[in-house]
């Protein structure tokens, strides 16, 4: 071996030397917020995650009511299911006022560079957000969660409508249980997932099936998870974001509905404007495209898987990063086993939602 080649062989082992003591900091720091929180604990609830359940726990009682008011709520008693996932809240403006510490972790991996500390292994995820001064922490095997903010206002608005996204798609990533970026529409006991950048018309289509009657699990981020008799879908998410000065107008049922400020967008709960219209599971009976094409009418026809992928993957993994790998995995296994199509959207929102309705019920008179 020349110099040249031990001098990389023993920096490269000085690299992963490095990357696994930073794995142990991290695991230290997590131990230490979760004492922090334990030692304060005023916020205590439980919540669905599809198949899955968790705990959310907070030394800070509002910051914890609002970070949960979009997640499902899960019956708790001496028979209920354990928590899969506990996810820790330590806020540093609230008792004990503990401040997270900055990112002091020596650079040992490209990923460093986002501030991401990912384990081959998938010991541990976590990623430190300079800006808003947060980190996110978790330990896969122990199903431990840490998110260490400075204060409150530091939350990104998102989060109220899709809380613990990253730390939730971390965890799964070992499970058969995937989060994707689409809406799902459901009737006659069967599911669609629609799929598609940003301005495709899912969250409108979602809208308006809700508004004509049919249940939904969400119109940005949902589950998906493989059974041994098929896929099916999972609500994740009580939210529906809507743009009040878009080009279609909110469903009147939807425009009464109390909202809280999303960015831009009016956040509102489906069980606010109907506790039976947001349904907890289907099977799934296709994945579907949307496409905008203004014309007069609206609908649905045959689509390659490859395009379908191509529709989902992408914006699925800008949404939540780490984990890519096994992200893009899944949603490849999604494509290859459940039917594809492409719904060509119309100027009319109330016509797709019944086109979709004829469709799932044609389904299951099929069946």
């Amino acid at each position: 071996m020349s110099l040249d080649a031990q001098g990389l062989a023993a920096a490269s082992v000085d690299l992963v030397g490095a990357h696994a003591q930073s794995t142990q900091a991290l695991k230290a720091l997590l131990r230490q917020g979760i004492a922090l929180v334990a030692g304060a604990l005023s916020h205590h609830s439980a919540h669905r995650m599809g198949p899955l359940a968790c705990e959310v726990r907070a030394n800070d009682a509002a910051l914890g009511r609002w970070l949960t008011h979009c997640l499902l709520p899960i019956e708790t008693g001496p028979e209920s299911r354990r928590a899969d996932l506990i996810l820790h809240v330590l806020c540093g403006s609230t008792s004990p006022a503990q401040a997270p510490p900055l990112w002091n972790l020596p650079h040992t991996d490209t990923r460093h560079l986002e501030r991401l500390h990912l384990c081959p292994q998938g010991s541990i995820s976590s990623f430190y957000d300079h800006d808003r001064r947060f980190w996110l922490i978790l330990d896969h095997a122990a199903g431990e969660a840490l998110l260490w903010l400075a204060d409150a206002q530091d939350v990104p608005f998102w989060e109220a409508a899709a809380p613990f996204k990253t730390l939730i798609n971390w965890f799964l990533s070992d499970q058969p249980v995937s989060m994707l970026h689409g809406g799902v529409v459901v009737d006659a006991g069967r599911a669609l997932m629609l799929v598609g950048p940003g301005g495709s018309g899912k969250s409108t289509t979602v809208a308006a099936c809700f508004e004509a009657g049919m249940q939904v699990c969400g119109d940005d981020l949902v589950l998906a998870e493989r059974a041994a008799e098929g896929w099916h879908a999972h609500a994740l998410y009580d939210a529906l974001k809507l743009e009040p000065g878009g080009a279609i107008a909110i469903p009147s049922r939807l425009l009464a509905a109390p909202w809280w400020p999303c960015g831009e967008k009016r956040l509102v709960r489906y069980s606010d404007v109907d506790p039976q219209g947001l349904a907890l599971q289907a099977p799934l009976a296709g994945l579907v495209q949307c496409v905008i094409t203004g014309a007069d009418s609206t609908r649905i026809v045959p689509q390659p898987a490859s395009a379908l992928l191509r529709a989902i993957a992408p914006p699925t993994v800008f949404l939540l990063r780490g984990r890519e790998s096994d992200t893009l995995a899944k949603v490849a296994s999604l494509v290859r086993t459940v039917p594809t199509y492409r719904l060509e959207l119309g100027t009319e929102p109330a016509a797709a939602a019944q086109v979709l309705r004829t469709f799932l019920q044609a389904q299951a008179d099929q069946a």
